[in-house]
């Protein structure tokens, strides 16, 4: 017997936390656009807590990236922005991490920056998700642009926001590469964020000399990504991974796209046009837990769960899912916070206590 994801209720608190809501969530679109698999997750598709607790963390630097504060600024104030109320409060990763550059793209002004996390010795370069209006414009450009490879065709709006970045962000990781001790290096996005990242991933999977140190291992990790490119340049992706694994093992290259319940950013642009996801073994956040998702049932969005496996899960907190609800986290209060935060900093004397008194009077 399964559990349908649409047969939770709310109580008062998460009603009120839904009502707050300011960013897209997109589970209108998933209604109208994703597609439910007929497979019925269960505890046996469980991703391991080691994969869970790294990919949330790893998410904690794709979500940085939207705030209204400069990245700069972030890094520079970490031991109060992580302290309670504050705006990094959870975000413990990033808390132990050192900012090593930060660049904005000459397309749209995309934001990105390249952090080191000392102690898992991996260099992280993330990029933002849709943050201006005119990011958005660029994700409304869906006709296909003919790859230089010739193996088939991307998004043009995401091709060209990637190709305003690209130059900096591999002159950002080269740098990085020259002074700290690496031992993987990660790309990483939420939303349009994940789409660029894969199209910087499909540079480096041609070219294996980008960063100058072919060998070093690589991870995608995108969050809630819509998909980027047709069939044919999905199907070149999986040569592609191939070929890097046979050339310097499996441990070379991992790649981890994750799919929220009720987020409909995944679905577009939409499969009946010809658009698909490269990454053949995506992962599902469902209340709480990750899943992985069987090949066959890859480009689906929405998933049912046994309903032996989903009586513990009614009482977490963002039981709607959406755009905006991975790892457990929720951007929303994330970037309301830094929006004033950056409010609070822009007036003179005690910033700390108008910030406190402002999240305070809204939040609680």
């Amino acid at each position: 017997m399964k559990v349908s994801s649409n047969a939770l209720g709310l109580t008062p608190e998460q009603r009120r936390m839904y009502a707050t809501e300011k960013m897209m969530n997109f589970r209108r679109i998933s209604k109208i656009m994703a597609t439910r698999s007929p497979y019925i997750l269960s505890s046996k598709d469980l991703a391991s807590p080691e994969l869970h607790v790294e990919l949330s963390e790893l998410g904690q630097f794709a979500e940085i990236v939207y705030s209204a504060v400069p990245v700069e600024v972030i890094f520079s104030m970490l031991d109060r922005l992580v302290q309670p109320l504050f705006p990094l409060e959870g975000y413990s990763a990033v808390a132990n991490s050192k900012l090593l550059s930060a660049f904005k793209g000459k397309v749209a002004n995309l934001p990105g920056y390249v952090a080191y996390r000392p102690e898992t010795k991996q260099l992280i370069l993330a990029f933002s998700g849709t943050s201006s209006f005119m990011h958005a414009l660029h994700d409304l450009r869906t006709l296909t642009h003919r790859h230089k490879s010739g193996r088939g065709a991307v998004h043009s709006g995401f091709w060209g926001l990637y190709k305003g970045i690209k130059a900096s962000a591999i002159e950002a990781v080269r740098k990085a590469l020259e002074s700290e001790d690496v031992d993987e290096i990660v790309v990483t996005g939420h939303s349009m964020g994940g789409a660029v990242s894969c199209l910087l991933m499909l540079d480096i999977l041609r070219d294996d000399t980008v960063f100058d140190r072919p060998t070093v291992p690589l991870k995608l990790v995108t969050f809630g990504p819509p998909r980027c490119g047709d069939s044919k340049m999905g199907e070149y992706w999986r040569e592609l991974t191939a070929l890097r694994h046979s050339k310097y093992g499996e441990n070379s290259f991992k790649e981890y796209l994750v799919k929220g319940y009720n987020d409909g950013v995944p679905s577009l642009p939409p499969y009946s046009i010809g658009y698909r996801h490269f990454t053949p073994n995506p992962l599902y956040f469902l209340w709480g837990h990750l899943y992985h998702i069987p090949p066959s049932e890859s480009e689906h969005t929405l998933f049912d769960l046994q309903q032996e496996d989903a009586a513990e899960n009614y009482l977490l907190d963002h039981p709607r899912g959406g755009h905006n609800y991975y790892s457990g986290r929720d951007l929303e209060k994330f970037v309301r916070r830094m929006r004033w935060l950056d409010n609070a900093m822009s007036g003179d004397g005690d910033w700390e206590s108008r910030y406190k008194k402002h999240v305070r009077k809204h939040e609680q």
